[in-house]
């Protein structure tokens, strides 16, 4: 059972993370960037899934992950939307204008839903899921 302490907790996390993310730039280490966030909220052996099923777990993974995405991947601006809070987490809305550095991808936009599941005071699993590339809802 979730307690008003929890739910506050919740949101406070909630908030600092959208926050960190809003006020981020494309162009910086994204690494170097979050590690502060990561030490506050994070649990150290946090799990990290993509929408492809690929698992992350812990910073040193995380790290190497955000490194091969700046390492491939042009992003032009990021915009966020939320923090949408629920009883056991919060989900944050990211939409991306980008392409890839390599070419094997046209520049567009991509919509990502990134959820994160808190317990003890601490992110415990990011996922982030978002709609294939071609895709359409409802059509």
């Amino acid at each position: 059972m979730t307690t008003s302490a929890d739910t506050e907790t919740i949101k406070q996390i909630a908030s600092d993370l959208f926050n960190h993310c809003k006020n981020g730039d494309e162009s910086m280490d994204y690494v170097e960037y979050d590690s502060k966030l990561w030490d506050k909220h994070f649990a150290p052996g946090w799990t990290s899934i993509e929408g492809d099923g690929k698992v992350y777990t812990g910073r040193d993974e995380v790290s190497a992950k955000y490194r091969e995405w700046q390492k491939g991947v042009t992003v032009h601006s990021c915009k966020v939307d939320g923090p949408f809070v629920g009883q056991s987490g919060f989900s944050v809305l990211f939409d991306m204008d980008m392409e890839s550095k390599d070419g094997s991808w046209p520049r567009m936009q991509m919509k990502e839903v990134a959820n994160y599941t808190v317990e003890n005071g601490k992110i415990v699993k990011e996922e982030f899921c978002y709609m294939p590339m071609g895709d359409q809802c409802g059509g």
